[in-house]
């Protein structure tokens, strides 16, 4: 036997050292994690430590009928992971499916492909670039409490009303729409993006997954539901082309606008038709749901805790644009205590370690914000809703937080969708009490975190007296 193949196999031996539940004889802990997967990685993290092992798949026979998946939490372990590129690659069964959803896109590439895409795009998203927008969003957001005001006191789904919200926002900076996205394609996207998660977990999760040109039911129904998402970014690429030819004059300072001029910084590639397709579709998809599910628990954590969300409405009409003020403290907070990027997979490219453990190449690696955000250690009463956490500079390392992922990964739209989030927020705690009609807020971990079903609040005008107060 090799040199090489003792150290692989000293390797597995010591990763099989690292503590973490038996499982089942035949299935491992995947039935565990298909199930409740956020439920599970805590419970792990509570009985095993930092670094756990689950096992998937039968415990004897060939590895790869039985992958082995390390969850991570400790900041010093996640700054490994987020970090090292050569050790750490975004490769797994998660990217292959969203590969297969998105085609290839910023969020689904690695390597030099991603590199080159990523100099190509970020420019659009700086925070300078954002600011084109202020004006656009803080438009839509007294739309909103101009609706409202006209209904006096009610209860909202606020899921459906934020995602409306985060459409016509998008609309109109990806597509330079005037009235945000199309009624239709509204429609489409509510039927699909649920059925379009579950999809994704469903496959991602399968043991056995065949290839998706296999007509199998699950197979069609998953090409089916790409196809009718294509189909719907194509729509409104057609009608953005169309409109953009006889309006130029408001059509320069969209995002599509801006995808098919973008240059790398040496002014030499440029995005083909079909990257500008995908990427489009990434921004619609990931854009809106983000922004709604951020402002959705933010809404909600405020209207469970009055005397909170007074100490935050204060702030909202003070607006002396400080960017740690209590509003901007308020989404963060509630992006700590429900992060989008729940949780974010890794293949381990060589043999390595984390946490004093040996983790052969080929491991899945899963990071969990969900779990480290709620670290007693580095999150007092971690539990607990309490912007003042992000006001000043708090005591934590720099992975104990990361609400985006974090990295050169971290999400290149988030200053796009903090912009969002914290307009409307502090516009309608200028004009609304808040109260949440939910005792629980239920989750589906799916491409990232949403809301399982609607989440009533009840908004009541605020006089102009306790506006002032």
């Amino acid at each position: 036997m090799s040199a090489t193949a003792l150290r692989v196999r000293a390797a597995a031996s010591s990763a099989a050292a690292i503590r973490g539940p038996a499982g089942h004889p035949l299935l491992g802990m995947a039935r565990e994690l298909r199930r409740d997967l956020l439920g599970t990685l805590m419970a792990g993290f509570a009985e095993h430590g930092d670094v756990v092992a689950y096992r998937i798949g039968p415990a004897r026979g060939p590895r790869r009928l039985r992958p082995l998946l390390v969850a991570v939490r400790h900041p010093d372990d996640v700054r490994r992971v987020m970090l090292d590129t050569r050790a750490f690659v975004r490769q797994g069964p998660h990217y292959t499916v969203l590969r297969e959803l998105l085609g290839e896109t910023l969020s689904t590439m690695d390597g030099v492909r991603w590199q080159r895409q990523k100099r190509i795009l970020q420019p659009l998203f700086t925070r300078q670039h954002v600011a084109r927008y202020l004006e656009l969003i803080d438009a839509e957001a007294g739309r909103v409490v101009a609706q409202w005001e006209q209904l006096g006191d009610r209860q909202v789904d606020v899921v459906d009303a934020m995602e409306q919200y985060a459409l016509r926002v998008l609309g109109q900076t990806i597509f330079a729409e005037e009235r945000g996205v199309d009624a239709e394609t509204v429609a489409a996207l509510a039927r699909l993006v649920p059925e379009v998660g579950t999809q994704v977990v469903t496959r991602v999760t399968q043991l056995l997954r065949p290839p998706l040109r296999w007509p199998t039911p699950r197979n069609r129904r998953f090409r089916a539901l790409r196809d009718e998402l294509r189909e719907t970014i194509e729509r409104m690429v057609a009608r953005r082309e169309r409109d953009g030819r006889s309006r130029a004059d408001r059509a320069d300072g969209d995002l599509l606008s801006h995808l098919r001029a973008a240059r790398d910084p040496e002014g030499k590639t440029t995005l083909t038709p079909r990257e500008v397709r995908d990427e489009a579709l990434m921004f619609l998809l990931a854009g809106h749901t983000t922004t709604a599910d951020v402002l959705v628990s933010a809404l909600y954590l405020l209207g469970r805790e009055a005397h909170v969300q007074e100490r935050v409405a204060a702030a909202a009409s003070e607006d002396t644009g400080d960017p740690e003020d209590l509003v901007h403290a308020a989404i963060q907070e509630a992006m700590r205590l429900y992060p989008p990027s729940y949780a974010l997979g890794r293949r381990a490219a060589v043999d390595t370690e984390l946490g004093g453990h040996a983790v052969p190449a080929g491991t899945l690696v899963l990071v969990v914000p969900w779990a480290t955000h709620r670290d007693p250690r580095f999150w007092p009463d971690p539990e607990r809703f309490d912007p003042t956490r992000f006001v000043g500079k708090g005591d934590r390392p720099p992975f104990a937080y990361m609400p985006f992922g974090g990295g050169g990964r971290t999400c290149i739209g988030r200053h796009l969708a903090m912009q969002e989030s914290t307009i409307l927020l502090r516009a309608l705690l200028r004009s609304y009490r808040l109260e949440s009609l939910d005792a629980t807020l239920p989750l589906s971990p799916l491409i990232s975190m949403r809301p399982k079903g609607p989440v009533w609040v009840r908004f009541r005008p605020r006089s102009s007296a306790d506006v002032l107060a």
